[in-house]
């Protein structure tokens, strides 16, 4: 996990392909590294997943994110967080794709 600094280091150093990210990290949450990942880099609009142990906190605070990225529950499945990943990658709209998993599809599997 990268410190706040070093996340945006990290985003002015180097290109990502994808962000996954946690809605609730020390210091700043996964929101606020979407803006700064945004201002930095335009084009990672659409490839961020956010993933968050609990239902989405009050839903104007996320409107914006949940238009155009990701968004998962936890506990997930490997086959769903790399689903959310492989689209991102290929720039499948997030409306088009039901890219917003629900909690019963997100669940770890035996």
């Amino acid at each position: 996990m990268l410190r706040r600094r070093h996340q945006v280091e990290a985003l002015k150093q180097r290109c990502f392909d994808v962000v996954i990210t946690d809605l609730n990290m020390p210091e700043r949450g996964g929101l606020w590294l979407w803006r700064q990942a945004l201002i930095l880099r335009p084009e990672l609009r659409g490839r961020f997943v956010l993933i968050a142990s609990e239902p989405l906190p009050e839903p104007r605070s996320l409107s914006l994110f949940m238009e155009t990225e990701r968004f998962v529950l936890k506990p997930l499945s490997l086959e769903t967080l790399w689903r959310q990943v492989g689209e991102a990658m290929e720039g499948v709209p997030r409306s088009a794709s039901g890219s917003r998993a629900r909690p019963d599809e997100s669940a770890a599997r035996p």
